[in-house]
């Protein structure tokens, strides 16, 4: 790969006032990467309203905890971030963008299969720190993988700079909050929808064996099924690290990359 000049690279910083609301959607055409990793929020963000929302049901009805077990089960969904997050540049480093998305949705989708498996069986579902142990690996799957995503979106800005000259962070970021805001609504449906198809009795201290299965979905199959959904989104990502080194290149220096 070579680089020439290309003086139509830049364009002065006073042309950011020219932007106009038609050039958020402007920039989902003529940026694929950015279409990407819109679709890759929308879904991440989806799955993490479902879970947080189901997760104090499954505790209440399906594990019948006291509050301290609650709240240990909520904690672990977090301790993971300090744990894993700072390992994340020498995982990537050695497997690539792509290959950890994939490992670490893999993990989360296979300790989410795992943990409904347990919950169907009566004498492993009593076993709480076994369930305590799975919520953990799915939690670092999870965490990892929708922290990381963060990372992506100032590649996507680099890239409609080296494309278009505009240095446009303001209309990516502002996408990046619509497509996020978009899966936390959608998120925030599904749980209700479900719990009303299973037949949920708001107010019941025990739920009838379907509205208790319904819960266990919501915290396992429902996630899983998505986070498969994500894998195939996110391999659709072009911006390996070699590439984002010659973009950097490119626009720093004024370049345009030939091929």
């Amino acid at each position: 790969m070579t680089y020439s000049t290309n003086s139509e690279m830049k364009h002065p910083q006073s042309e950011s006032a020219m932007v106009k609301v038609s050039d958020l959607w402007m920039e989902l055409v003529r940026n694929r990467p950015l279409r990407v990793l819109s679709f890759f929020f929308v879904i991440a963000f989806t799955t993490m309203s479902i879970s947080n929302a189901a997760d104090s049901y499954f505790m209440t009805f399906n594990m019948h905890a006291t509050p301290l077990m609650t709240t240990v089960f909520m904690w672990l969904g977090t301790i993971p971030a300090f744990i894993f997050m700072p390992m994340v540049p020498a995982i990537k480093r050695r497997i690539g963008k792509n290959g950890m998305f994939r490992l670490f949705l893999g993990i989360a989708i296979v300790a989410m299969v795992l943990m409904y498996l347990m919950m169907s069986i009566e004498r492993l579902k009593s076993i709480t720190a076994l369930i305590f142990a799975v919520q953990f690996v799915k939690s670092t799957g999870v965490v990892v993988a929708t922290g990381y995503m963060w990372a992506l979106v100032p590649e996507v800005v680099t890239f409609s700079e080296y494309v278009s000259g505009h240095r446009v962070a303001g209309i990516v970021n502002a996408l990046i909050c619509i497509f996020m805001k978009a899966g936390m609504a959608l998120g925030g449906v599904v749980p209700g929808l479900v719990l009303v198809w299973v037949g949920f009795k708001a107010g019941e201290a025990v739920q009838e064996p379907m509205a208790e299965q319904g819960i266990l979905w919501l915290v396992t199959l429902i996630p899983a099924a998505l986070f498969v959904l994500a894998i195939f989104v996110i391999g659709k990502y072009e911006l390996s690290d070699e590439k984002m080194d010659k973009l950097n290149a490119a626009v720093t220096n004024n370049l345009k990359i030939d091929n």
